[in-house]
């Protein structure tokens, strides 16, 4: 069973793609670096620019299977639009490898990344809870002091009690190392290093509420 649950935790987590992510670090440009920004009313176009040798608090946003968002900080903000029409299934271990032709990008990405997936033990406790019944309430109704009536209705009303629950939290923690090559040989333009953490609460038995 533990083993089980080991392997539906990594297939939760087999594409780096699977859900939205933001992983923080920083790009090193070693070399000026061409890339194409988002620009224009709503970010809907791209222009090309020069990225100066700096090094930059960078954010890469996991948009989708087919997109990817870096974001540049410095003296200004570069959102780099990594798109593509297919999926770039990115894995949760294992090497990185994105050519120029799929990104629409003046260059090829080349990398690793590394996925650790932990659980904490089990928790068993006695939480608050809620639950919803459906009542019939009537009530009187006058339009004069002498003309009354009664009128019932179904409605839903809330209750408080108990309930015994186990649960457990899981960690998982990624961590991406790329680099930015030129497109026609395989040269360093720049390189990004970045981590993400999320904590889950995962129940593991819900009791009934009373």
């Amino acid at each position: 069973m533990k083993g089980l649950s080991s392997l539906m935790g990594l297939i939760v987590v087999s594409l780096i793609s699977t859900s939205c992510l933001r992983l923080e670090g920083q790009l090193d440009v070693k070399q000026m670096m061409s890339a194409k920004k988002k620009s224009g009313f709503l970010n809907l176009k791209t222009k090309e620019i020069q990225i100066q040798p700096d090094l930059y608090q960078a954010e890469l946003k996991v948009n989708s299977d087919r997109s990817y968002t870096l974001k540049l900080t410095g003296h200004e903000q570069i959102l780099i639009p990594l798109k593509s029409d297919k999926a770039l299934s990115i894995p949760s271990n294992g090497r990185v490898s994105i050519s120029h032709n799929d990104i629409n990008q003046p260059f090829n990405i080349d990398g690793n990344i590394a996925t650790d997936v932990s659980n904490t033990d089990r928790i068993d406790a006695v939480e608050e809870c809620t639950w919803t019944v459906t009542e019939n309430h009537c009530k009187k109704i006058c339009d004069k002091p002498d003309a009354c009536k009664i009128e019932c209705a179904d409605e839903q009303v809330t209750l408080h009690g108990r309930h015994e629950v186990s649960y457990h939290y899981r960690t998982i923690h990624r961590d991406l190392a790329i680099d930015f090559l030129k497109q026609d040989k395989p040269e360093v333009l720049a390189s990004f290093h970045g981590t993400d953490s999320q904590t889950d609460r995962i129940s593991d038995y819900d009791g009934v509420c009373r």
